[in-house]
């Protein structure tokens, strides 16, 4: 008997990994658990107290942890007998995930074997009251998560208020992202309560890299990223070599501010240079990607043609560095993904989709010409057949159509045969694999992961030779694509990786 599911949890993968391995929490999560007791040799002693059909028994036994790899991953065996009633196994595999600083993915899959008079019970009643069991655990187990998650944010939105009150006087600056599983957090989005210090956002500023005759960020930019970063309308965070920079203003869609375009190469700059970040995702807040430019401000920051060739340089200059970024880049797209959000979605180098992101350019509705660039990238992913129904029709299209004609890469799925269980009794199912709607974060960040884990010499290089010919000969500097294939040849990574080759074993690349 196997049983699959997963369960999103309110807080911080590190504080979620604590409680998987508290005793106290498990045993307040094991359904009639009596008790549980970590012994000499570290596994736990147990006494259960369970009901399967007509057969009541208390199971003493004991549990173990093995295949442990902190903070993201156990195998959790548990063993019992309860005498006439017979005998109880279960392995239970437990996964982590790092969605966003405070929610976190959990997956398990139980694996459960009886014997004994429980064993005649027959199968389907037996598996009945072990999925009723995980059920149970899970649901429990949240209650607690969530418990401890509000103690741990009372007490970090303290601090950050003190933190704040320090700020204020000139003696902190506020922090860009977090160079480990957390950092010193604002108020409203408070991180785990242990990790490296993070980066404040005037030295991740300063030491944004400036690419080979590129101009330098200018004081207004610079300033323009300071302002969107200190309040919040983009986020960046940092868990497992994966950088995940959220446009946030949800309650308007997203929609980018002339100030937003502006502070966005800036801080692509600075994960640039970032050596603990190896891909970065970039995604909306709330229930959408980016509706697109702040219609709302045009007035006043593109009210007339010198402002609006203006404006358009700023939308081209964040584009193309997040285009130009050496390291692979993943949009995630939920509900809206149009006009300049779309280019936003394009400069990425994957885009994976929900199941209902919809997609659209309305320039044409506004009597504007989409940019030379976007329009580049657009028929460079669909063709020009469909980059002129795309730019003429100025009509909107769902994930399926973007799909099928390769605007987007990928569209989330739920797992089919998934337990309907406690978590769509809380929140109606939309979270829980196999209801229909699957996040695409999740599959992203699997396969953000899976790029992490590869040479980053080789990967910048392969993007910037791609890109170069994808856009045009024009575009491809082939003395300086020259020199990368020179230094990935000459590079620590490449001797590692024939090393590891030779040897059996995962290379460990350090991007030099």
């Amino acid at each position: 008997m196997e049983i699959l599911g997963e369960a999103r949890l309110g807080a911080t993968r590190e504080l979620v990994w604590e409680a998987l391995n508290d005793p106290e929490i498990l045993r307040a999560s094991i359904p009639g658990c009596e008790s549980l007791e970590k012994a000499e040799d570290g596994s736990l002693s147990a006494t259960v107290v369970s009901k399967v059909g007509p057969i009541k028994a208390r199971f003493a036994g004991k549990v173990t942890l093995s295949n442990i790899v902190p903070p993201r991953s156990y195998t959790l065996t548990g063993e019992g007998s309860g005498g006439a009633a017979g005998f109880a196994k279960a392995d239970i595999g437990v996964n982590l995930d790092a969605l966003d600083a405070n929610l976190t993915l959990l997956r398990y899959s139980v694996k459960a074997t009886v014997g004994g008079k429980l064993a005649q019970l027959g199968s389907r009643m037996v598996d009945a009251a072990a999925r009723k069991s995980a059920d149970d655990f899970f649901e429990l187990f949240s209650e607690q998560v969530t418990s401890r998650a509000a103690t741990a944010a009372h007490a970090q939105t303290q601090a950050a208020v003190d933190l704040s009150a320090l700020a204020g006087l000139g003696q902190l600056d506020a922090p860009v992202c977090a160079a480990g599983p957390a950092s010193p957090p604002p108020p409203a989005a408070p991180a785990p309560a242990v990790a490296p210090a993070a980066p404040s956002v005037q030295a991740a500023l300063s030491k944004a890299p400036v690419a080979a005759g590129a101009t330098p960020a200018s004081a207004a930019s610079t300033s323009a990223a300071m302002d969107v970063l200190t309040s919040e309308m983009v986020k960046v965070w940092i868990s497992d070599q994966i950088a995940v920079v959220t446009l946030n203003r949800p309650d308007s869609r997203n929609a980018m501010t002339y100030a937003m375009w502006q502070a966005i190469p800036i801080i692509f700059g600075a994960l640039a240079r970032n050596p603990e970040v190896r891909a970065i995702i970039l995604t909306g807040a709330g229930s959408d990607f980016c509706a697109g430019a702040d219609i709302a401000e045009f007035e006043a920051v593109r009210g007339n043609a010198a402002q609006a060739t203006e404006y358009e340089v700023a939308v081209d200059a964040c584009c193309d560095a997040i285009a130009n970024v050496s390291k692979p880049t993943i949009a995630v797209l939920n509900g809206y993904c149009l006009g300049g959000g779309a280019h936003l979605a394009m400069s990425c180098d994957f885009r994976y989709a929900s199941t209902e992101a919809v997609f659209g350019i309305p320039a044409a509705r506004f009597s504007i010409i989409y940019g030379v660039k976007g329009t580049r990238k657009l028929l460079a992913l669909v063709g020009l057949p469909e980059a002129k129904k795309i730019l003429f029709g100025a009509q909107r299209f769902n994930a399926d159509r973007a799909l099928q004609i390769g605007f987007v890469d990928h569209i989330a799925t739920g797992s089919a045969g998934t337990s309907r269980g406690w978590l769509e009794r809380l929140i109606g199912g939309a979270k829980t694999r196999g209801s229909g709607v699957a996040d695409p974060m999740a599959d992203a960040r699997v396969f953000a992961r899976s790029l992490a884990d590869n040479a980053p010499l080789t990967i910048s290089g392969a993007k910037a030779l791609l890109n170069g010919m994808a856009m045009g000969t024009g575009t491809l500097d082939l003395v300086h694509a020259d020199a990368l294939i020179a230094a990935a040849a000459a590079s620590e990574d490449y001797r590692e990786g024939r090393a590891a080759f030779g040897e059996k074993r995962a290379p460990r690349f350090k991007g030099r």
